[in-house]
């Protein structure tokens, strides 16, 4: 059925183009109309009950009431931003997951400002580079609304999708013996014992700095995707100041990054990989 959405005029902010895009991404299809309008005559409308039917008022109308499909949080401080009411309320099953983290995030900074983020000052490089693709996508929102909302919702919604990959990449690390540590000269190396299946591998890489961290990895040695005779190592942040892969050679190497970050081989042995770490430690 279609529907609209109304939602403030004036200055764009990525909580409500996500807010709307979340909305886009559950209904299966975007709003008809996106209306701009006065924050004013939003709140004037939402009191006066004359919000047209199958209309949702997003980040405007001084009101928080799902059943009335109202999502506002400036009549209340302790309320979490638009982009996170819709997320919560239409995607309850993915609290907890990394994209929920990221519209907490966005709600955080909506609601109390960049500086509020603990970072804000020794990171003020990244933000300005985080922002920048935000700057153009809610310039554009300003006055063509409907094309930045397919762009934002398609992405989104196959970051939605991408949350269910991660679950069952998660399931498949849990099983025993897949994967395991070592320690090789101080090096605490991650080790995959056998090749994901395809379906979950994109997923492991969604997952992998949660497992990076948990075991304190500076390696992570495992397979590559598309070919199974290729191992990979790869050197994390926790690796970063410690470890080269430039410093080592495989005997069949297929191809060593100069940053010395990343090496793909084949396997001249079940050791060599052991060899190459060692040889890599600064």
């Amino acid at each position: 059925m279609p529907y609209t959405v109304i939602t403030h005029s004036g200055k764009a902010h990525i909580d409500e183009v996500l807010a709307i895009a979340a909305l886009a991404v559950y209904r299966g299809e975007s709003p008809a109309e996106i209306r701009r309008m006065n924050s004013n005559d939003a709140a004037e409308m939402v009191d006066a009950g004359s919000v047209p039917a199958n209309c949702w008022v997003i980040d405007c109308g001084l009101e928080y009431n799902p059943e009335r499909r109202l999502f506002d949080h400036h009549q209340d401080k302790e309320l979490p931003s638009a982009a996170l009411m819709l997320f919560n309320h239409l995607f309850p099953e993915l609290e907890g997951s990394d994209l929920h983290t990221y519209f907490e995030l966005v709600s955080k900074v909506d609601t109390k400002g960049a500086r509020s983020l603990a970072d804000s000052e020794v990171v003020g490089e990244s933000r300005d580079y985080w922002s920048f693709s935000q700057q153009l996508l809610v310039r554009i929102f300003e006055n063509d609304p409907s094309t930045v909302l397919n762009i934002v919702a398609r992405g989104l919604s196959e970051i939605i999708n991408f949350e269910e990959v991660k679950k069952a990449a998660a399931e498949w690390v849990a099983f025993p013996g897949r994967l395991v540590t070592e320690d090789i000269g101080g090096v605490t190396v991650l080790t995959y014992m056998e090749h994901p299946p395809i379906e979950v591998f994109d997923g492991l890489h969604g997952i992998d700095r949660n497992i990076i961290n948990e075991n304190g990895a500076a390696v992570v040695y495992g397979y590559d995707k598309k070919d199974p005779s290729i191992r990979t190592l790869y050197r994390t942040d926790i690796g970063h100041d410690i470890l080269d892969f430039s410093r080592a050679e495989a005997r069949y190497v297929v191809f060593n990054h100069q940053g010395g970050f990343l090496m793909r081989f084949r396997p001249a042995n079940k050791d060599e990989w052991r060899r190459i770490v060692a040889e890599s430690i600064i």
